[in-house]
């Protein structure tokens, strides 16, 4: 097999002008646009990942709460009870 065969012999793109020149302006625009949004996508995902801890600590602490006020609210109907 010949270098002709394998089309090795053929300039390949990146032996262009253009491509010696780098990248467009517009997409040297639109790679800095699209960091910005992965960077706030990264921002927003580690920001919803503490409000989801925070909000499980804060339903964690009123599921205490509530058990607490069931057990007291129990406790008083039983020492009425007793009065009876």
């Amino acid at each position: 097999m010949t270098k002709s065969d394998t089309g090795l012999d053929q300039p390949s793109h990146r032996d262009s002008p253009a491509a010696q020149e780098g990248p467009s302006p517009e997409l040297v625009e639109q790679f800095r646009q699209f960091e910005v949004r992965v960077d706030e996508a990264v921002s927003l995902i580690a920001r919803l990942k503490q409000d989801k801890q925070e909000l499980a600590a804060r339903l964690e602490e009123a599921t205490r709460a509530r058990t607490e006020a069931v057990r007291r609210i129990e406790d008083l109907i039983d020492k009425i009870d007793g009065l009876l």
